[in-house]
């Protein structure tokens, strides 16, 4: 892919997001894809993916994520760093945790490398405990 083939479809991945098109966003994924996650840890497989997506918007239904920066690697285009900035209201079932109502504001990051216009890899990058305090899950005490 070019570098404006990059961006266009890392745009087109966070405006699936925003939908919540599942299958959308399992097609931007090779089927041997592996993705690493704080939530989810290790994901390998179209199979996984999907049903992580499925999880992630059950629990966060109205969940939006904005694109604050794309970087492409000049050389090859083929790895790219997603900045972006994501929220949502803890509305389902999440790690055994009904719905607790709380939004959640989270930023962080998506390292992914492709292979013929799919992600073949991905690391999400985000603070993961943060995001457990935002839901009450953890405790934090000022210091």
């Amino acid at each position: 892919m070019t570098s404006d083939e990059t961006r266009a479809f890392v745009k087109r991945y966070c405006d699936l997001w925003e939908r919540g098109n599942v299958r959308g966003l399992v097609d931007c994924y090779a089927e041997h894809a592996h993705i690493d996650s704080p939530m989810f840890h290790a994901i390998d497989g179209r199979e996984a993916i999907e049903k992580s997506f499925v999880d992630l918007f059950q629990a966060f239904t109205d969940s939006k994520i904005h694109i604050d920066d794309i970087i492409v690697d000049c050389e090859s285009a083929e790895h790219c760093v997603t900045v972006w900035t994501s929220h949502g209201t803890h509305r389902g079932m999440l790690f055994g945790m009904p719905g607790s109502g709380r939004r959640v504001d989270v930023a962080g990051a998506f390292v992914m490398r492709f292979e013929n216009g799919r992600i073949v890899r991905e690391r999400r990058l985000y603070d993961f405990v943060g995001m457990l305090v935002q839901l009450g899950v953890l405790k934090a005490k000022a210091v």
